[in-house]
């Protein structure tokens, strides 16, 4: 393998998942801490705040241990793991993942509940935040 590569996997299966619950990451390749886009919260609590997406694997949460930490007031966005974002530059790709907590992750007004490909432009909710994913 050359270059930062991602790969998430459910405990004992070679491919991708469904939730977050039972699946382990590893980050094969990648310690890069690259930009590569940012959630600006356009509806919610912390409207007009932004934070960064990094190459590689972002854990989305309130918690402070969280990659993207989004804690703006919306106490519907679980501490830990709510959603992860990931970013291939192999590909380039953009994926989401549900992290399987209360409240969901929505995509483009979609309840989204496996992991999905996303676009500059595209709007996530998670709990009562909407955030859009744009270039950094």
């Amino acid at each position: 393998m050359s270059g930062n590569e991602t790969r998430i996997k459910r405990h004992g299966e070679s491919g991708g998942g469904e939730g977050l619950d039972d699946i382990s990451t590893q980050i094969l390749r990648d310690k890069s801490n690259q930009v590569v886009g940012k959630l600006t919260v356009v509806e919610g609590p912390g409207a007009g705040n932004s934070v960064s997406i990094f190459s590689g694997t972002n854990q989305i949460g309130r918690g402070e241990d969280m990659r993207v930490q989004i804690n703006f007031g919306d106490d519907t966005i679980s501490r830990q793991q709510h959603a992860v974002i990931t970013y291939d530059p192999k590909q380039p790709e953009v994926r989401v993942y549900d992290g399987g907590k209360p409240g969901g992750l929505w995509i483009n007004g979609t309840r989204v509940t496996a992991d999905q490909a996303v676009k500059f432009g595209d709007l996530i909710k998670l709990g009562e935040t909407t955030l859009k994913l744009e270039q950094p």
